[in-house]
């Protein structure tokens, strides 16, 4: 059985009525200030700043939700500090295989591709699929094809490599070779897991009301045989409907796609008149929790309620409303 080591409550922003607004994570783990130099917090918290700036510019200037999301997306994409993108983990052939879904609160339209190894910023091919193919889901090759096809700019793999990353390949490697086994086969191991796991994620809403959902990732330190976690997945890790909420999680994926994470936290505001808060609190510290998954979930409505909900000894999170002024945090006290 894994062991949660602490766990958090959510925060939630009441609104009268609809406001753009826009909420992001970076991961959720064993994330402790005793762990982190004051220039390595900086910097993390100067790139979720940076990301919610920018995905606030696009409603700012009356974007859609969607466009703040994968804009905000692309930005965490684009810095070494986060599972995705430029700072995605090592299979354990040593690739990087990046995942990522993208979902439309409007009408439920939804996008995701899995295994890119190619693609600079896989939101966007992701939204790609979504707007420009009647697919929801495309994989591998053919979805490095598809993005080339479509514009979407491309990066050498060896664009992906990042030192910090490639130390966390070498470090699960090494205690397969003490005769630990596969890393993926062992009960997850709390002190590895902000480096063998994380996300990134938006959840924001315009002002239209419109709401929409992102979710990116570099996947598992030292996964195999073209494991897929829960990111691409619509309903696990990432879901949107105008009519209950928007959520992207972040953790343990195998138990976000069993237990439709992030579904289930729509459902239950859908069928159950529960909060946005209630809903997210409800499914991570009870049902992922008593399953044994640690992570967290980022989750809006339409009329600006937000949660920020999450299990582990921390996530990486921030949020944004009509003033723009950004507001960060990472770990469990924040």
């Amino acid at each position: 059985m894994f062991m949660i080591l602490a766990a958090t409550v959510g925060t939630t922003a009441m609104a009268e009525s609809t406001r753009a607004l826009l909420v992001i994570h970076g991961g959720a783990g064993t994330i402790l200030k005793k762990n982190m130099t004051a220039e390595t917090e900086k910097s993390y918290r100067d790139a979720l700043e940076n990301s919610l700036r920018h995905g606030f510019d696009v409603l700012k200037k009356g974007g859609t939700s969607l466009s703040a999301v994968e804009t905000a997306i692309k930005g965490m994409e684009d810095s070494p500090l986060f599972n995705a993108g430029k700072g995605s983990v090592f299979t354990h052939d040593g690739r990087n295989e990046m995942d990522a879904s993208i979902m439309n609160g409007k009408d439920k339209a939804a996008g995701a591709v899995a295994g890119l190894t190619i693609v600079k910023n896989p939101i966007s091919a992701a939204r790609a699929v979504m707007e420009k193919s009647p697919h929801v889901m495309m994989t591998g090759r053919g979805a490095d094809l598809f993005a080339t096809q479509q514009g979407l700019e491309i990066a050498d793999p060896s664009y992906f490599w990042t030192e910090r990353r490639w130390k966390d390949l070498q470090r699960e490697l090494m205690e397969e070779a003490k005769g630990k086994g596969s890393t993926e086969n062992r009960s997850w191991d709390t002190t590895l897991s902000e480096h063998k796991f994380g996300t990134v994620g938006a959840v924001a809403v315009d002002q239209s009301g419109n709401i929409a959902a992102g979710t990116s990732t570099g996947g598992m330190t030292n996964k195999r045989f073209g494991r897929v976690g829960d990111s691409p997945i619509i309903g696990a890790g990432n879901y949107a409907d105008n009519e209950s909420c928007a959520v992207s999680g972040t953790g343990h994926g195998e138990f976000f796609i069993r237990y439709t994470v992030a579904h289930d936290i729509a459902a239950l505001m859908k069928y159950k008149g529960l909060s946005v808060r209630e809903a997210a609190r409800e499914v991570v510290q009870k049902t992922l929790k008593n399953a044994g998954g640690e992570g967290g979930v980022i989750a809006i409505d339409r009329k600006g309620n937000f949660a920020m909900e999450f299990n582990s000894e921390g996530m990486y999170r921030g949020w944004i409303g009509p003033d723009g002024v950004p507001h960060v945090a990472i770990y469990g006290g924040d």
